[in-house]
């Protein structure tokens, strides 16, 4: 194929930006609306191309240069490139897109709300690839596109304090030559003030985990001035303790969490307290249902703002951290059930029949069909719905606008500064029999 020069556009969603040839689309990594682009080789995917090897001829007024030195190889961050408010726009966009073309929901950008953060030292955790020579511990980030990992010296958009944490975790490890040895992934959630909790993942293949604990503590854990939680794991349920309390807290305006290994939090320090207000300002009434509630994130708001919170979840981490919570935030009005949420739905239903509010934060894959279906039909006169991801938001939008709902805001809250990836609040009102 020939070269050829092409405007970009906009932004889609998962983050490349669009232009078009002779009316066929063509994908741009790291693109800029607005960009002037020679494309010197593209793959052709038969209703698209994609751009493998490009030349910038002409920088759009929102192109800036990125604050990384990494950006570009990392595959961290892919948004770098715009400057604040154009990555804003351009999470509007893609929501938007998403919402027309997955969803069949149209009308929507003009109304986005953003809410910009702060787009530097945000992020509480970090998940470094780690590789070892000679029992030396270096670690990064993969390549973009790629399994390489890129060695970082300074993560731009992770807390200071959690970068600080690093040197002395590296000399620790570095005593410890077998558990070294079989390293494949290191990852750090920073809690409040100094405590951390740090998991270190080992390869499918490596030694009995009581074995690697046994060189762990031999090599002397000496951070018992410091409150840390330090766990071995091969996956997500085979995971052994090494030392400390296996939690931290997380302190989010009025109410402190207790998060453990296993549970989900936010990764955006600055942006918790805006991202709670936003999804449960003025709601209120009698009984609320929070499904997929985590430690109670938003559970525990709503507690104060209705007369009872049904809290629903299948992560049974999760669920010990909830009902922790609520004891210690003297909550009683939180019912808390470890439950698949469709088996919750379903043997519940008469008891759910007067529920006032739905809040729904899913993880990225969205929720099953059958599941929105039954969400739906509890009939209740709001529903919100917190999504990372426009594309699942978009169908199960779909699903429950179909059966009596409209759609009274759309919210961005930029979690995720310097990246695609975005926080979406959708209000729902019922409007339907």
């Amino acid at each position: 194929m020939e070269t050829f020069q092409v405007t970009v556009e906009r932004m889609i969603p998962g983050g490349k930006g669009i232009a078009f040839l002779e009316k066929r689309a063509v994908f741009l990594p790291l693109a800029v609306p607005g960009d002037r682009v020679l494309v010197k080789q593209a793959a052709d995917r038969g209703s698209y191309l994609e751009v493998l090897d490009s030349e910038l001829v002409e920088a759009s007024p929102d192109r800036q240069r990125p604050p990384c030195p990494y950006f570009g190889r990392c595959g961290g961050c892919d948004f770098q490139q715009m400057k604040v408010r154009r990555q804003l726009d351009s999470k509007a966009e893609i929501l938007a897109d998403a919402l027309r073309r997955v969803g069949r929901i149209g009308g929507a950008q003009s109304g986005i709300v953003r809410n910009p953060s702060p787009v530097s030292a945000y992020r509480n955790r970090l998940q470094l690839k780690v590789s070892a020579r000679n029992g030396k511990v270096s670690w990064g980030f993969f390549e973009r596109a790629s399994h390489r990992v890129v060695e970082v010296d300074r993560c731009l958009i992770a807390l200071d304090g959690l970068w600080a944490m690093l040197p002395d975790l590296r000399t620790f490890l570095e005593r410890s030559p077998m558990t070294v040895g079989c390293l494949s992934e290191v990852e750090i959630f920073q809690g409040d003030g100094e405590e951390a909790l740090i998991d270190l993942k080992v390869t499918p293949g490596a030694e009995d985990l009581s074995f690697l604990k046994r060189d762990l503590l031999a090599g002397g854990f000496d951070w018992k001035s410091r409150p840390v939680s330090l766990y071995l794991s091969r996956s997500q349920k085979r995971t052994l303790r090494v030392s400390g309390p296996g939690f931290v807290h997380k302190t989010v305006g009025e109410w402190t969490f207790r998060v453990s290994r296993g549970s989900f939090f936010q990764i955006n320090e600055f942006m918790l307290d805006a991202l709670s207000q936003r999804a449960t300002h003025g709601l209120e009434g009698s009984r609320a249902l929070d499904l997929f509630c985590g430690v109670g994130f938003f559970t525990l708001p709503l507690s104060k703002k209705f007369g009872l919170v049904w809290a629903v979840d299948q992560n049974a981490a999760a669920i010990l951290d909830m009902e922790a919570n609520a004891r210690t935030n003297g909550r009683r009005n939180c019912r808390i059930f470890h439950r698949d949420l469709e088996t919750f739905l379903r043997d519940r239903r008469r008891d759910l029949e007067e529920v006032d509010l739905v809040l729904l934060d899913p993880p990225r894959s969205g929720i099953p069909k059958t599941t929105v279906g039954r969400v739906a039909d509890l009939k209740a006169s709001r529903v919100v719905y917190v999504s990372c991801d426009p594309s699942t938001l978009a169908r199960d939008l779909a699903i429950i606008l179909g059966r009596g709902y409209a759609i009274e805001s759309l919210e961005i809250v930029d979690l995720f500064p310097h990246s695609h990836h975005m926080e979406t609040i959708a209000r729902l009102k019922r409007t339907g029999g």
